[in-house]
């Protein structure tokens, strides 16, 4: 039991390790690309928001198309609750047609 749990400790620390060295890596790799282009650019700011506005037009857009996923499945469950809700409302006019005269009810009152 005590090697399973060591096991299980390992793989955490192996998974922050990963987590970590990935960030750096991402964030050094954003750091070049400021530099390199604001050597190209010949201003840091400008190299800066450049690339800033660069990844917020890729966040933008990549929460837009998960967002038009959400919307056509949100639409097809909101048609099939719409059509369980109509057979349910046909279901109960035709009891209450069938069956209404047991309650007292006319069944013309439709």
């Amino acid at each position: 039991m005590e090697r399973a749990s060591n096991t299980g400790g390992r793989l955490i620390t192996a998974i922050l390790i990963f987590t970590v060295s990935l960030f750096c890596t991402l964030l050094t790799g954003v750091a070049a690309l400021i530099l390199w282009l604001a050597a190209r650019i010949g201003s840091l700011v400008t190299a800066a928001v450049v690339v800033c506005l660069f990844f917020a037009v890729l966040a933008i857009v990549s929460y837009l198309l998960s967002i038009r996923d959400a919307i056509a499945r949100f639409r097809n469950e909101l048609d099939t609750v719409y059509e369980v809700a109509n057979r349910i409302r046909r279901g109960y006019r035709w009891i209450q047609q069938q069956f209404g005269w047991l309650i007292g009810q006319n069944s013309d009152s439709e």
